[in-house]
């Protein structure tokens, strides 16, 4: 009785310390809470941020007044902003960019608060100039 107790402490103590060794999974920093469509202020959590989706909300009281840091031009080419989700891993914060997680650069990071409080990026369609994950501004929401 008090061998099987023994085995049975030694094997709960090494199944604790291989789920200790195991890497954080990805933390879902930040879903947005925006809008669905053009109206902005009901609430969509499955945004995914797919180019020209849930842009026209924004453009005119958001989106056209976000400036890139690195020629201070706008962020926005009519719809290259749109509403989407964050999340903090151990490399940094990544957005959705036509529902795949992309890495935020620090230098496109946008130093101001969307008026939903949620995610918003920019970035172009993936072309010649502009390779597949290019991002011109992020948005992400306040810390909690």
């Amino acid at each position: 009785m008090l061998i099987s107790r023994i085995e049975t402490i030694v094997t709960l103590a090494a199944i604790g310390v291989l789920l200790a060794l195991q890497p954080a999974p990805a933390q879902e920093h930040h879903a947005h809470q925006g809008h669905r469509g053009d109206s902005p202020g009901s609430a969509s959590p499955d945004y995914r941020g797919y180019h020209g989706v849930g842009h026209e909300g924004w453009h005119e009281s958001f989106y056209s007044r976000l400036k890139r840091k690195d020629n201070k031009t706008s962020c926005c080419n009519l719809n290259d902003c749109v509403p989407t989700q964050s999340r903090m891993t151990d490399r940094g914060y990544e957005v959705l960019v036509e529902g795949e997680w992309t890495p935020v650069p620090q230098d496109v990071i946008q130093k101001v608060t969307a008026p939903d409080g949620g995610a918003h990026v920019c970035f172009p369609k993936a072309n010649a100039i502009y390779p597949k994950g290019t991002l011109f501004c992020v948005v992400l929401p306040p810390e909690t």
